[in-house]
């Protein structure tokens, strides 16, 4: 009976790191193209989003409760607490507190009515894939409370096996 006991114990210790430092999550839709497609598998880290080492432009995953029940959605941070957020007209770009962000990864034209100060304990996430993006465009800044884990490293398809950035 010892003997299981140990068991046991590795195995939930085990479940414990796999839980807070390498979940995996399957991708849906096409938002966060062309740096994550429809159903890749990513890895993320709960330990990372808890301590708060998150940046702009890392890629995040959060809870979103909207009318359809709760969905698990992946976005790119965008804006930090405290921060002003605007979207320029024309789909011109982002501007954080006056300055044009630097956006290599996004795709098309970054569109929506945003002129906003980021509330602290919020962030601002949004898609890559600007023009099918269901994001902080449409939803609001997103509590830090609602971020799951921050993604790291991609599992699947095994052609892209590695970091993500």
């Amino acid at each position: 009976m010892e003997e299981w006991g140990k068991v046991i114990l590795r195995a939930a210790v085990i479940l414990l790191v796999l839980f807070y430092f390498c979940w995996p999550v399957r991708l849906s839709g096409s938002s966060m193209e062309p740096a994550l497609g429809d159903g890749e598998i990513v890895l993320m880290s709960r330990a990372m989003t808890m301590a708060g080492m998150y940046d702009r432009g890392d890629i995040v995953v959060f809870r979103y409760d909207g009318g359809n029940g709760p969905k698990t959605l992946v976005k790119r941070v965008a804006g930090l607490p405290g921060e002003h957020i605007r979207i320029l007209p024309e789909g011109a770009g982002v501007e954080i507190d006056g300055e044009i962000l630097q956006e290599p990864y996004a795709e098309g034209r970054t569109d929506g009515l945003v002129d906003m100060d980021i509330p602290e304990g919020a962030v601002f996430l949004m898609g890559d894939n600007r023009e099918t993006s269901y994001d902080s465009r449409n939803i609001g800044a997103v509590a830090e409370r609602d971020l799951k884990g921050k993604v790291f490293f991609r599992i699947y398809p095994f052609s892209g096996f590695g970091g993500v950035s």
